[in-house]
């Protein structure tokens, strides 16, 4: 029992934890059971549901595609650094290894975008969203209405990391109203918005990480996420995947020195051999061309063939005619 405690210790120490909550998804697509995920395949499972084709790695049972026709018109993050859980959210939850900082995610989601539709490039929608900047919500989602904060018991707007938290959670509040009122364009390319929560971070740096204050901030933050990934889920037609993202990375020894900073650009995308290492976006396609021409030419060769085995030999059959010695004319 103790080696099993000190073995599930150090995984921690060396990966992290965090979990995946699906909050939104559509009707082609279905998450269930609890397995286990890597933060580095949560890439691949996004993709999917956007229909892209990923590289080949072992299967996550979490993800089902019931209707390869039909996929989800946008992806929408909500990523919570510096923090495990935020304990009260809904949706279905999947635990997580935080094997990388949470920015490679929302790089190698942008640069699939980009590679997928290299002629549409103005007309993709790929919002990243730190919710410390105002100006930047302002920028990409229109002029946002003022609105109140909301109430707290423990947290102190005297208190500079307090009312930087409490700014972020008004700033949600206030993007989730633009977007009921006024709804998103959709041009039918799938988008991606992507939101970035850093406050709850030094909340938890300040106070600790079972504190009333990190408890209150984490309620804020679930009630505020689940009303945005409802208005989004009905600005897109019950079309979204929502998910939101944990993960104490940055807590972890191993990733300090690789996550970038506050004030770091997002990482570098892929190199050109990693982009020739995946996956051709044409293979699905041009697999099931052959796939389903190799199937109807193989139940038209059935069909004949069995038509002829159970034709009958009379003398007005071609059997007959093409079988005889010397050809049969009609008197």
């Amino acid at each position: 029992m103790w080696n099993f405690a000190l073995l599930a210790t150090l995984f921690v120490a060396v990966y992290g934890s965090g979990e995946l909550s699906i909050l939104q998804t559509p009707d082609s697509l279905r998450f269930s059971g609890q397995q286990q995920l890597d933060l580095s395949s949560v890439k691949n499972v996004l993709a999917t549901a956007l229909g892209f084709s990923v590289p080949e790695t072992p299967r996550w049972s979490g993800l089902t595609v019931k209707d390869p026709f039909h996929f989800a018109d946008a992806i929408v993050v909500m990523a919570v650094p510096g923090v495990a859980s935020l304990d009260s959210v809904q949706g279905r939850t999947y635990p997580l290894a935080t094997d990388e900082p949470l920015e490679d995610t929302w790089t190698a989601l942008t640069w699939r975008m980009e590679d997928r539709y290299p002629l549409l490039a103005d007309n993709l929608t790929l919002n990243h969203l730190s919710a410390d900047s105002r100006a930047d919500g302002e920028a990409l989602y229109g002029e946002l209405e003022k609105k109140e904060a909301p109430q707290v018991d423990y947290l102190k707007p005297s208190v500079p990391v307090d009312q930087a938290f409490i700014d972020q959670v008004t700033l949600l509040d206030a993007i989730t109203t633009k977007i009921a009122e006024k709804g998103l364009s959709n041009n039918g390319v799938p988008d991606i918005h992507w939101f970035s929560v850093p406050g709850l971070h030094a909340l938890v740096d300040t106070y600790g990480a079972h504190s009333k204050q990190v408890e209150e901030a984490k309620r804020l933050l679930s009630s505020s996420t689940l009303l945005l990934s409802e208005v989004f889920n009905t600005a897109y037609n019950d079309k979204v995947v929502f998910g939101l993202i944990s993960s104490d990375v940055i807590h972890t020894r191993r990733f300090r020195r690789q996550s970038p900073s506050a004030n770091d650009s997002a990482p570098a995308k892929p190199s050109n051999k990693q982009a020739k290492d995946s996956t051709d976006d044409n293979y699905p396609v041009m697999f099931n061309i052959f796939l389903w021409f190799g199937i109807a030419f193989f139940m038209a060769l059935l069909a004949t063939s069995i038509g002829i085995a159970d034709m009958d030999p009379g003398r007005d059959s071609i059997i007959y005619r093409m079988t005889s010695n010397r050809m049969k004319k009609d008197n």
